[in-house]
């Protein structure tokens, strides 16, 4: 007679956990968004150009208003997330977002532009990413700042080869077939990582967050509810981590968008200032990494205000950088940057207002990031008609992630974790 033998710890097991499967799923997931991202795009830019007989200034006006039209669908996108699960979105939208790369390979003229932008936009810059944090946060709460800030590393890093295996599918094969190429894998990978991979929550598994075995850590989150929106958006916390969350949007969209044209100035071509995306991945995985570390610590208040200081030290290195020492430390600091925003939100977002409604608020965060994002390929290409070049142009912004960390210190006291966060 067999006679059941001990319970096997697997992840999928209720004695096993599955959080840490989730981390490198959603990682991977948000990697593959790679093509709708501002460093995707960027290595078509030129291309686009010259296929479509389109200035740079056209390009940039097609790319805001398809990316301003998304930003303003991201808050329903994340109720919707929040009512159908994370996976059943993912798989959703990993075949809309392939269908919409697809179509970008038959462009013609700057309306189809726009709308191909939009759609792009929307679907890998926002959506996808947007559910690939939500599928990480719903299965952490004491690590969760750790579990953020490893994702956010890996889909940073990994992000940063993006660009280069598309500018050497442009090469092979063109740009309007490289569109197709990213289509296919993004079908390919995205709808069956979400498909066969994603659960939405522990208790689906007979889980628990953090697997049930965590250390105490510095900060509990003791009676943290879950907020609504309409909740969040009336506390100072959100509108703090909002302004750096814009200011980082619109300049790093800027320097990302115009990068070939940044580092064009200093003599660098096409493919070698895509290569540059590179070295950005070593900046994202410190950045990443440390702040999603220090998100779980006394330090916390001071991370709005740092973020912005990277920032505003990223645009002055972008203008006045000029060996390739400097040009190095440039594009590590780009990563930095961008790394300990993406970081800081995926972080705190859940930490201050719960998990319940998390799609929702990080959708409505995400349209004000995207909305930021929109306006950063055309605030450069004007600011380098008024200053006379991009790398003046970028100096010229610093002043603006400034005043941002100024306000960011003034209204530190938000983030102090003492219970329920004030609201």
């Amino acid at each position: 007679m067999l006679q059941e033998g001990p319970a096997r710890k697997g992840a999928r097991s209720p004695a096993g956990f599955y959080g840490w499967h989730m981390v490198g799923l959603a990682s991977l997931v948000g990697i593959l968004t790679g093509p709708g991202q501002s460093m995707g795009v960027s290595v078509f830019r030129e291309h686009l150009s010259s296929g479509l007989d389109l200035s740079d200034s056209a390009i940039a006006s097609a790319y805001l208003v398809g990316t301003l039209v998304a930003s303003g669908l991201q808050p329903r996108l994340g109720t919707w997330v929040d009512s159908v699960g994370v996976q059943r979105a993912t798989v959703i939208l990993g075949v809309i977002f392939a269908g919409a790369l697809a179509q970008m390979s038959m462009i013609h003229g700057v309306v189809w532009l726009t709308v191909g932008f939009l759609g792009i936009r929307f679907l890998g810059q926002g959506a996808l990413s947007l559910t690939s944090n939500v599928a990480v946060a719903h299965w952490f709460n004491l690590r969760r700042g750790f579990a953020m800030g490893v994702k956010t590393t890996v889909t940073f890093g990994g992000m940063s080869v993006v660009p280069v295996l598309l500018a050497l599918t442009i090469e092979a094969w063109g740009w309007r077939q490289a569109w197709l190429v990213a289509a296919a894998a993004i079908f390919l990978t995205v709808v069956p990582i979400a498909l066969f991979g994603f659960v939405d929550r522990p208790a689906n598994l007979g889980q628990v967050p953090d697997g049930g075995n965590s250390d105490t850590p510095v900060f509990l989150d003791r009676g943290v509810t879950s907020a609504v929106r309409s909740v969040a958006v009336r506390t100072g916390a959100f509108w703090t981590l909002a302004a750096v969350t814009v200011s980082n949007s619109l300049f790093g969209t800027g320097l990302i968008f115009h990068q070939s044209n940044l580092l064009g100035e200093i003599g660098y071509s096409n493919s070698e200032a895509a290569v540059m995306f590179l070295p950005q991945a070593v900046g994202a995985i410190v950045g990443g990494l440390s702040v999603g570390w220090l998100a779980d610590r006394a330090i916390r208040p001071w991370l709005p205000a740092t973020s912005a200081v990277l920032l505003a030290m990223t645009t002055f290195l972008g203008g006045s950088a000029i060996s390739f020492g400097a040009v190095l430390g440039y594009v590590l600091m780009l990563g930095l940057s961008m790394g300990a925003v993406a970081s800081m939100n995926a972080a705190l977002l859940p930490a201050l207002f719960g998990v319940g409604h998390l799609g929702s608020i990080t959708g409505f965060l995400g349209f004000l990031s995207v909305l930021g994002s929109s306006m950063g390929a055309l605030a450069f290409s004007l600011g380098s008609d008024v200053f006379g070049d991009y790398r003046s142009a970028s100096v010229a912004f610093t002043v603006a992630p400034l005043a941002v960390a100024v306000m960011a210190v003034m209204h530190r006291h938000h983030f102090l974790l003492d219970g329920r966060r004030e609201v």
